[in-house]
């Protein structure tokens, strides 16, 4: 059975475990690093209570948050297939990279939206992306996530909108220049990822280049 049997109870428990980490003056790092436990449990429970099989479901931290431009935060797989990626942002930027201001997250954003099942979320706000078009309604939820704790509440659209991107499934495209478009997209994806390794003087691809 799940622990949880409502929405309401999950995202306080959420609300709770948040500010439990954001407010400790034990814990160093980033805001957005905080967010990680609290986010994984909150993806993981709404999963369940949506009929998913829980243990099917991993969420996989592919960086440290703001290491790497180009890559998510988390890599998400269920059933030991790979279905989507998830950007967390410090709360208050909002889910809407559209309006990020930052040269960061600009530029980060630029390279993100070629990807086809992508979730942005700071925490408070959750939006869905596919091949950079805005899925639905950015969800938030009702309090904040830094001061309200288990008096948080959810959206009335979030357990939807992280229903459809868990259960996404990929597109075959339809025609050559569907095909061609999305292979460009995400090669160019790849090229930066590959450049800003390089960058950053990764022995591994420093090897591959010299060989």
């Amino acid at each position: 059975m799940p622990e949880h049997s409502s929405l309401e109870s999950i995202v306080a428990a959420y609300g709770a475990a948040a500010k439990g980490k954001l407010g400790s003056i034990a814990v160093h790092g980033e805001p957005e690093d905080q967010l990680r436990n609290p986010l994984e449990t909150l993806i993981a429970d709404v999963a369940e209570l949506n009929g998913l099989l829980r243990a099917k479901l991993t969420l996989v931290g592919e960086s440290s948050l703001g290491e790497l431009k180009t890559r998510p935060d988390f890599a998400v797989t269920y059933g030991n297939a790979l279905i989507g990626y998830i950007e967390v942002k410090a709360p208050g930027k909002g889910a809407d990279p559209r309006r990020f201001r930052e040269r960061h997250d600009k530029e980060q954003w630029k390279k993100l939206r070629a990807l086809p099942n992508l979730l942005y979320t700071d925490g408070n706000e959750f939006s869905l992306w596919r091949d950079g078009e805005l899925v639905g309604a950015i969800q938030r939820l009702e309090g904040d996530i830094e001061t309200s704790g288990a008096e948080l509440r959810p959206a009335a659209g979030l357990a939807g909108l992280l229903d459809d991107f868990l259960r996404w499934e990929p597109l075959p495209p339809r025609n050559a220049r569907e095909l061609a478009l999305t292979t460009a997209r995400l090669c160019r994806l790849l090229r930066d990822e590959v450049t800003e390794q390089l960058d950053r003087r990764e022995a591994a691809l420093l090897d591959l280049r010299r060989s």
